[in-house]
């Protein structure tokens, strides 16, 4: 059995990641212009559009944890492979989350899809903002415990992030 994801699979993880990241700071940013500011219009019809990105990349992340071979687990207790597990459901059940309640404001708001006519104001008091808003603090939370969590076991244990295709960041200890 590989002790490493395949490609796909880390194809899939680090686009989601990046966009992930793009969507949180651009979201943290986003919110807190303007509303006269024009760029705060395009933020929202960029956010709204990696969002469906996400959404459908995390599908196919789904997917493929059932279809895709997965690699031997790593050697960690019993109470750390527990925490690893529900942190990754966790994050897929809390990235559904955003991007269905996101979704959600976009329907209700009558903004058509692609949502090139999306305007902040379009979506300020629809009812799945205040769940996007707290699935995106939750996330935060989440997100953090999962780096800390990798980088913990790649500089105390094994090579985490070699199994994700990061190889030039080899632990010694792998």
């Amino acid at each position: 059995m590989s002790t490493n994801y395949n490609r796909v699979a880390q194809i899939l993880h680090w686009l989601s990641a990046l966009l992930i990241i793009g969507l949180a700071l651009g979201g943290l940013v986003m919110v807190r212009l303007a509303d006269s500011v024009a760029l705060k219009t395009t933020m929202y019809r960029t956010h709204a559009f990696m969002g469906t990105t996400v959404l459908l990349l995390t599908l196919a992340r789904i997917v493929w944890i059932f279809v895709g071979k997965r690699p031997s687990p790593l050697p960690m207790p019993r109470w750390e492979q527990l925490a690893f597990t529900w942190n990754h459901r966790l994050l897929y059940v809390i990235i559904l989350a955003m991007t269905f309640s996101g979704i959600g404001m976009l329907a209700l708001s009558g903004v058509s899809l692609p949502p090139t006519t999306l305007t902040p104001a379009d979506i300020q008091d629809v009812a799945p903002r205040a769940g996007h808003s707290l699935f995106s603090k939750v996330f935060i939370a989440l997100f953090i415990m999962h780096v800390a969590g990798v980088f913990y076991y790649q500089f105390s244990k094994g090579d985490t992030l070699g199994r994700m295709g990061v190889t030039w960041l080899r632990s010694k200890k792998a």
